[in-house]
């Protein structure tokens, strides 16, 4: 079989089976299914409400940018009071569900809440501290696999997370009777 007719033999096949649009209308099963990045507006709104949850007065802005070495990263624009900006990557951004967006944010307000409290503490562990406050680690676990994956290392998640908690298990015999 030529490789002409090898390719549109998959394409008939995807589209078969649903796997191809057969049209740009948003009731296609590609579309439903694919993420839709979400807004510059809509990643503020989630920042400006971790914000308010962490008691915290200092601007934060948000950018979307083409490129960004680390992916996700926060400065401060003017000193230690802020404002501060957010660069999140297009392509990293695009990898995201809505729960990891979270996490994302709140690991980089995390770093904010240090540097205005503790500017000299920066570490990854500190800054998911703070974002355990907001989401749960479990947000936090599927972020770190992306970075890595998309750094092409393997990480540590303790080092960044700390050790997975241990179930407690309650002594029956100090447990209250009835």
């Amino acid at each position: 079989m030529s490789r002409y007719r090898f390719a549109c033999a998959i394409c008939v096949l995807l589209l078969l089976h649903g796997g191809l649009p057969l049209s740009g209308g948003t009731d296609t099963p590609v579309a439903r299914t694919r993420p839709v990045r979400p807004s510059r507006q809509k990643i503020q709104d989630i920042v400006d409400d971790f914000r308010t949850h962490l008691s915290m007065p200092q601007e934060v802005s948000v950018s979307i940018v083409a490129k960004n070495p680390l992916m996700v990263s926060v400065e401060p624009l003017k000193g230690r009071d802020g404002p501060f900006l957010v660069s999140v990557e297009e392509g990293f951004l695009d990898l995201l569900n809505e729960d990891e967006l979270k996490a994302v944010i709140a690991h980089e307000l995390g770093h904010v809440w240090i540097f205005t409290h503790h500017p000299y503490l920066q570490t990854e562990p500190g800054a998911n501290e703070i974002a355990m406050r907001l989401v749960s680690r479990e947000s936090l676990t599927p972020v770190y696999e992306k970075v890595f994956n998309r750094a092409g290392s393997k990480g540590n998640l303790a080092q960044f997370l700390g050790d997975e908690p241990k179930a407690v298990l309650v002594n029956q015999a100090l447990a209250p009777t009835h």
